[in-house]
């Protein structure tokens, strides 16, 4: 099948490799390096090809020299030699087995090795038991049956940020076409759902035909996959759709209100709306008994027509958002604008891509009052190296404050990765689950309590350890959780990361209940990630979080009586 040189086939690409790389013994620092340009490549918010069309692959951190010239060579002829002899003596089933939840490349390795073809394969021999005389145990095999399951309902959406940077460059570039006179997303990108269908956008214009000519010239398009009067479709290079519905000015609102959905929420809208004698559509608002139609330029029209204030896009679920803006008691909810620093991102410390002074000049950069490192844990002797750098640092300058931090795994066992005497050195400390993720719900709720219990621990990082689009959820008893963590005053982390965005906005909403206050964080590894925020943003006001309920609202001097900051 012919290659589009998509980011996401770059991608599986360079996961390839890195897989081979293990399999074969190489060097960890040559495996990191293709781990690190597959997720720089996967989370570029520009299409890989075109930054190579344009001598501009040096844009994407994470790609070095090597690598770059290597996707040189992919780009000019479709394949690498040097990577052919990488997978030469890989059957290619391993590669398939690697898109299954929790199967790293040895087991897919030793599972393509005893002759399972492909992911049906490897489900009925599981099933029927015959790969246990092949060398393999129950558990393991348990544990790869339910990952195939979650492959099962993978689907082809899009995360949020992937979807949103799209956005953004495509609505640029309407902007600059003299016939738009607004435009907007629509749909799940709109309400800042964790992963998209399609993006799709909207525009208020009385001239529809040079919109959509304008429209279907974005540098970016790949093939027009429909153009109409009101409507177009384009396949962009990454291969994502982007479609576009243009409306007159007068009926802009009722577009936005309708397309904005959610299916629930627009229901419960139209109930309300013939309750009080009106029909809604994306044409506008009709009284019944007299067939008029009211044109609502502005989404605001349709919702104060009926009483109401206007539910922020991110709440549109039907879940409280309708009664709370019939009572006027609709949150003020956070904005990105409310957040003062970042307090989960790493340097090459540990496995982040800069240095501290670097990724403290950029969050400067983008207005942050502070900033906390908190790479994972290391040697012992270069814990304090970089306590002295941080030191150094914070001499050195006074614009932004570097707090000292660490983000340390939960072992299975229940104790921590780093010993207390370590721990008490730094500002703030984030725990979090990086392996056995298919421990029993009990003890997965007692592994997470047991850590919580540690007087250093302030924060519980990226908590249901989801990957979006590749690993569910851990399974424990939340309830118990948050109710733990309000009663100890320790906070709950909303994770910016792409594939994170966790704690998930259902989540959020729960925790909220019980009084748990929350930092939104980018989990950044790179100085490009810092910018990543927005969508932890989004999270949290999906989960109806307000700018009290989050700490890293505060200014510095407030956040450190809070955390009892050591300097």
């Amino acid at each position: 099948m012919e290659t589009k040189f998509t980011n996401k086939e770059v991608t599986t690409l360079l996961r390839n490799v890195s897989a081979a790389h293990q399999v074969k013994g190489a060097n960890p620092f040559q495996i990191r390096a293709y781990d690190v340009a597959a997720d720089a490549v996967e989370h570029a918010s520009s299409d890989v090809r075109a930054l190579w069309e344009s001598e501009d692959l040096d844009k994407i951190p994470g790609v070095g020299s090597h690598i770059a010239n290597y996707l040189d060579e992919y780009f000019t002829s479709g394949k690498v030699k040097h990577f052919e002899t990488v997978f030469k003596n890989i059957p290619n089933s391993m590669f398939e087995f690697l898109k299954i939840p929790g199967v790293g490349p040895k087991t897919a390795y030793k599972l393509a090795k005893a002759g399972v073809k492909n992911i049906a394969d490897l489900e009925e021999k599981i099933k029927s038991k015959t790969l246990l005389k092949k060398g393999f145990t129950e558990k393991p095999l348990e544990n790869i049956l339910q990952g195939i399951e979650e492959f099962k309902r993978k689907s082809d959406r899009i995360l949020l940020p992937v979807a949103g940077e799209v956005a953004k460059q495509v609505l640029e570039h309407l902007r600059k076409h003299k016939a738009v006179l607004a435009t907007d997303p629509l749909g799940s990108l709109r309400r800042r759902v964790a992963t998209v269908g399609d993006v799709d956008l909207s525009v208020a214009s009385n001239d529809p035909k040079e919109v959509i000519e304008h429209f279907k010239k974005f540098p970016g398009t790949e093939r027009i996959i429909e153009s109409g009067e009101h409507t177009a479709t384009i396949s962009v290079r990454n291969g994502i759709h982007v479609d576009l519905m243009v409306q007159p000015p007068e009926h802009y609102g009722s577009l936005l209100h309708h397309f904005t959905g959610s299916k629930n929420h627009n229901i419960h809208m139209r109930s309300l709306a013939r309750e009080k004698g009106y029909s809604i559509s994306e044409y506008g608002i009709k009284e019944i008994k007299t067939d008029k139609v009211r044109p609502c330029p502005k989404e605001d029209d349709v919702y104060s027509l009926l009483g109401m204030q206007t539910p922020p896009p991110e709440l549109r679920e039907d879940a409280g958002e309708i009664e709370a803006a019939l009572e006027n008691k609709l949150p003020q909810l956070v904005e990105l604008k409310d957040i003062k620093g970042d307090l989960h991102t790493h340097s090459f410390w540990s496995d982040g891509q800069n240095s501290i002074a670097e990724m403290a000049k950029a969050a400067t950069s983008l207005g942050r009052e502070y900033i906390a490192l908190t790479d994972h844990s290391y040697p012992t002797l270069r814990f304090y190296q970089r306590l002295k750098e941080i030191e150094q640092f914070n001499y050195s300058q006074d614009s932004i404050r570097v707090i000292t931090g660490l983000e340390v795994n939960i072992n299975s066992d229940y104790t921590l990765q780093v010993p207390d005497e370590i721990l008490a050195k730094h500002d703030i400390i984030f725990v979090s689950i990086h392996t056995s993720f298919r421990q029993p719900k009990e003890e997965m709720t007692n592994r997470i309590l047991k850590a919580l219990e540690n007087p250093h621990v302030d924060v519980f990082a990226h908590p249901t350890g989801r990957l979006l689009l590749e690993r569910e959820g851990i399974e424990a008893d939340w309830e118990t959780i948050f109710k733990r963590i309000a009663h100890l005053g320790k906070f709950l982390e909303i994770d910016g990361y792409p594939n994170r965005l966790d704690l998930p906005d259902n989540l959020v909403r729960e925790a909220k209940r019980f009084g748990v206050k929350f930092t939104i964080d980018t989990d950044a590894h790179q100085i490009q990630h810092l910018s990543l925020m927005e969508y932890g943003v989004s999270v949290a006001r999906r989960g109806w979080a307000t700018k009290k309920d989050i700490i890293n609202t505060l200014p510095y001097r407030e956040l450190k009586s809070i955390l009892d900051l050591k300097n």
